[in-house]
């Protein structure tokens, strides 16, 4: 069994400031932390691509990152790396290698990736993702679908070209079977992420895009899967394995069940194809709505306990390695880390680094 973590908070190893938070203002964020008059898109896309001196330093929370999972002997960190990191807006349509040339000339999230690797510590990067938040300026799936796919090929391509050193797993895109319920809050835009069609074609170019750049990568498409109906075999076609995403306690903090994460077992038996919980966790809050450290910790230990009574279930991974001061709603979003925002470690983190360390004996 290999053991992960996941990072929500990438612009803090890229050397950037927070973006906009999904409910803004939100005045809980003052006083914490890095908490400042949050960015706009444009102008976060803007530091990034050199537009303001406003650059954080990004190496001491690299190195202070790369430590904490060295010692908590994590195998793999699953991470977003969003298109407009690499790209800062949709300009002319070019050929592949003239857009490496022309656009892909800043890869921010260099630094995390060798300094981790050095650590033999395995990055996962969530690509091509369609949150608006992490799109290129102008780039709109709504109005040219087609195009939309095309460009999204292109740079996962490109990627792969720059990253196969060190990258040899890829996530393409995330929660395929869910677009629809991140259109109605907001995280993506346009009536096209509910058309099947234009999933199926994104997600098969997104694959072979992978592939076409390093045939010996391999790939991922993750499912919300606390909804009944996954339609596993749908998007089983378009990747070499099977991430599953599991909250059971997202809406009632207790009783604590993850019998619903024995549903991995059920869907290798359907597809064939290696199965992961790529994402799976508990908020240490608020207390408000029941949710406390101790019932976090407890989640932590028996979400693992069922992964390692599953045969075919080859990696758990927690969401998420640390609260940030970018804020989401609802309120037990903000709750997940197992390390505060003050980077102390949560009762989770302890209960963790004992089942991990257990295991590597």
């Amino acid at each position: 069994m290999l053991f992960g973590v996941n990072l929500d908070d990438p612009w803090r190893y890229a050397g950037l400031r927070e973006p906009k938070s999904i409910i803004f203002p939100h005045l809980i964020s003052i006083g914490l932390p890095e908490s400042k008059i949050l960015d706009t898109i444009d102008e976060f896309v803007a530091k990034l691509h050199g537009d303001s001196e406003e650059k954080s330093q990004d190496i001491p929370a690299i190195l202070s990152l790369a430590d904490m999972l060295a010692d908590l002997k994590i195998d793999f960190v699953r991470c977003w790396f969003p298109w407009n990191f690499f790209e800062r807006e949709a300009g002319e349509m070019k050929e592949l290698n003239k857009w490496q040339d022309a656009s892909y000339n800043e890869y921010p999230l260099d630094n995390l990736v060798e300094t981790l690797t050095r650590k033999g510590i395995s990055v996962v990067p969530v690509v091509a993702c369609g949150y608006q938040r992490m799109l290129p300026k102008g780039l709109n799936p709504d109005s040219a679908p087609n195009e939309y796919i095309k460009r999204g090929y292109f740079h996962t391509r490109l990627l792969v070209r720059h990253y196969k050193k060190f990258i040899h797993t890829w996530q393409i895109e995330n929660e395929p079977n869910w677009w629809h319920m991140h259109t109605v809050a907001g995280w993506r835009s346009g009536a096209v992420w509910l058309e099947g069609a234009f999933a199926e074609e994104l997600l098969g170019m997104l694959n072979d895009a992978v592939h076409e750049e390093d045939p010996d990568a391999t790939t991922i498409i993750n499912l919300e899967a606390d909804k009944q109906d996954l339609n596993v075999i749908k998007y089983s076609k378009y990747c070499d394995r099977i991430g599953l995403d599991f909250y059971p306690n997202y809406r009632l903090a207790y009783p604590i069940n993850v019998s619903i994460l024995s549903r991995a077992e059920a869907i290798y038996k359907e597809t064939g194809k290696e199965v992961i919980i790529s994402e799976t966790g508990y908020p240490s809050g608020p207390s408000i709505l029941g949710y406390n450290e101790q019932r976090q910790a407890e989640y932590v230990r028996s979400a693992c306990s069922s992964a390692l009574s599953m045969d075919h279930v080859k990696a758990i991974a927690i969401w998420r390695y640390r609260d940030s001061t970018w804020r989401s709603f609802p309120e037990q979003e903000n709750y997940f880390g197992l390390l505060d925002t003050y980077e102390r470690p949560k009762i989770a983190w302890r209960a963790y680094s004992d089942i991990i360390h257990t295991n590597r004996r």
